[in-house]
């Protein structure tokens, strides 16, 4: 009897001692479990900090890129703005001279480049006035398409005034060997003799027609040119 007591007993701490084990186990797995979800966690918002600093740098990077992009896109222009202003002679022509005031062209010029650049000289004291010289071919001011019309009907390229949207379809398309028409149609129209510019287009308000050394734009203007010049 005292024997399968002691066995009772024996079986009993042995059951205790398991239970304690597992008990102790199944506390440790609790007390784990939340400190590895945290850590998962926040490696999880370290990884998300890392993806967005490295989105931050890219976008940084594109926007540089593009900033770059324009800049470089902006100073493309301006040199072909440089470009245009600072047009050179048609051709390479060096025949016409320029004082400063009045210009002249050699006498083994052909006669009616002679006397476009005689007719333009007549014109540098005139004021601007819209309208101006339509009317009469001998008037005391004029525009930017009557004063164009002046030189060529004296030089003998043109029989009557021309507005700007005319000339549009005056002579042949391109730049002439000596005279070319800058057209902008119902808007501006000049003229470059030997690449010097005669345009009403200056510096001072209410300025007529006068030889131009300044540069200025040629965008949206179309060359024409007189036949043979």
């Amino acid at each position: 009897m005292k024997t399968i007591i002691r066995l009772a007993l024996a079986a009993s701490l042995l059951v205790a001692s398991i239970a304690n084990a597992q008990n102790g186990y199944s506390a440790a797995g609790y007390y784990a479990a939340p400190q590895a979800q945290a850590a998962y966690a926040q490696q999880q918002a370290a990884n998300a900090q890392a993806w967005a600093a490295y989105h931050a740098q890219q976008a940084n990077a594109q926007a540089w890129a593009n900033y770059y992009a324009q800049q470089q896109a902006a100073a493309r222009h301006a040199a072909a703005q440089r470009a245009a202003a600072a047009r050179p002679a048609v051709g390479g022509n060096s025949q016409i001279r320029f004082d400063g005031r009045f210009a002249s062209v050699g006498q083994t010029a052909p006669q009616a480049l002679q006397f476009a650049v005689y007719a333009a000289n007549t014109l540098q004291n005139k004021p601007y006035l819209l309208g101006g010289g339509h009317r009469n071919i001998e008037d005391s001011a004029y525009d930017c398409s009557s004063s164009t019309s002046y030189v060529l009907m004296k030089a003998g390229l043109l029989n009557r005034c021309l507005s700007s949207k005319e000339f549009a379809n005056y002579g042949q398309a391109g730049q002439g060997r000596f005279i070319t028409i800058w057209v902008k149609p119902g808007e501006h129209v000049f003229m470059t003799v030997c690449g010097l510019r005669m345009d009403t287009s200056g510096q001072v308000t209410g300025e007529g027609p006068r030889w131009r050394t300044k540069g200025r734009s040629y965008a949206g203007f179309s060359p024409r040119h007189p036949v043979g010049m």
